[in-house]
């Protein structure tokens, strides 16, 4: 999808709501394991979840008809992505990401958007005070570089002031 779709991939904008602890290189793998297991009624808390049952059939449908289209087409012609195939991933791509939102949201209380707008608040606030404590003299950048203890307390009281 990377090289064939890159400019249609389907916004990822809502995992800034995951838990940072779910956040792993391989999620993806395990949601088309979830999918598989939600499929088989192996997972029973997550199929009360409104439409997650549903979604992942549709995923693993789009799955199989990627797999098939992608395979007739390496046969016939390697190394090129007529329309038929970038249509296949583009739905795969984007019954992809609305099972995952849909999943994770059934498991694991996911950010508001108003709690995402409040951390980012605060990551600012932190940036300005880091820049005007530089700017002022009170802090060194040897301090930030080197992760110094007293600096994780500083900060914060630097930015109430």
């Amino acid at each position: 999808m990377e090289e064939c779709i890159p400019t249609q991939r389907h916004s990822r904008d809502y995992l800034v709501k995951f838990p940072e602890e779910l956040l792993v290189d391989n999620l993806g793998n395990h949601m088309l394991f979830a999918a598989e297991c939600l499929l088989a009624g192996t997972f029973i808390e997550v199929e009360e979840a409104e439409g997650t049952r549903p979604r992942a059939r549709n995923l693993l449908c789009s799955l199989e008809l990627v797999r098939t289209v992608l395979r007739e087409q390496s046969l016939s012609q390697p190394g090129t992505y007529p329309e038929p195939v970038r249509a296949a991933l583009v739905q795969f791509d984007r019954l992809f990401a609305e099972f995952e939102l849909s999943y994770v949201s059934s498991l694991v209380a996911v950010k508001s958007p108003e709690e995402i707008y409040r951390q980012q608040e605060i990551i600012v606030l932190f940036c300005e005070t880091v820049e005007r404590a530089l700017r002022s003299g009170y802090l060194t950048q040897e301090m930030i570089d080197g992760y110094e203890p007293l600096l994780m307390f500083t900060i914060p009281r630097l930015a109430i002031i």
